[in-house]
Order: structure tokens, then sequence, then C-alpha cells
């Protein structure tokens, strides 16, 4: 009978080390390979886009969209530098037409050169 005992409790000892390391083999799994240049440059190019179109189509919401697409640029531009620092800079311009109540003709012509910018990424 103690057999029977010891070999249940082996068995279950045995079932258990083997689920901890399955579970943390699953659990400790490779990072996400980091995005290449292109990719990076097409997520910019979409993100400003979409906020370009829905700037023109709702002016109101505009400068707060802004804000949400200025912490993507900032983040692009303190990781990657290069051309996401002037586009960046470029949003910032923006955001200070929206803050100040620029004419509409102004914003518009800032909205255009922050796309152009991001089509030449």
């Amino acid at each position: 009978m103690n057999s029977k005992i010891g070999f249940g409790k082996q068995l279950l000892c045995c079932f258990t080390v083997i689920l901890m390391t399955a579970v943390l083999a699953a659990c400790g799994g490779r990072e996400a390979p980091p995005q290449s240049e292109h990719t990076r440059n097409e997520v910019a190019q979409k993100s400003v886009e979409e906020f370009v179109a829905s700037a023109k189509k709702s002016p109101k919401e505009a400068a707060q969209n802004l804000s949400v697409l200025m912490e993507s640029l900032e983040a692009y531009a303190s990781e990657f530098q290069g051309p996401y620092i002037q586009l960046r800079d470029t949003a910032k311009e923006l955001q200070s037409l929206y803050q100040s109540s620029a004419a509409k003709d102004k914003i518009e012509a800032q909205l255009d050169t922050l796309k152009q910018q991001a089509e030449s990424l």
C-alpha cells in the first residue's frame, strides 16, 4: 500500500514538474522582432494620412486627435530620429496653429505639408 502511495506522489510530482516546465517555456517566448524601416515608414504614413483626412472632415476634433498623433511622432523621433524629427516638428507647428486659432487656410496648408512629409518617408 505504501508503495502505491509513494508511486502516486512521484507521479504527481513528475506531472507538476512537466507542467511547470511547459508553462515557463511558453511564458519566456521570444520578443517580437523590431520593426523594419519600411514598416515604420508605412505606419507613420498611414497615421498621418488618417489624421489629415479626419482633420479636414472634422476640424473641431482635429486638435485633440493631433495630440494622439503627436505621442507617436514623439516616440518615433526620439527612437529613430532622421526624417521623423522633421515630421514631428511639422506636427508641432500645426499644433501651435490650432492653439492660436489660426486661419483655416494656414491650418490646411500645414496639414498638406505634414501629409507631403509623411509621403516622402
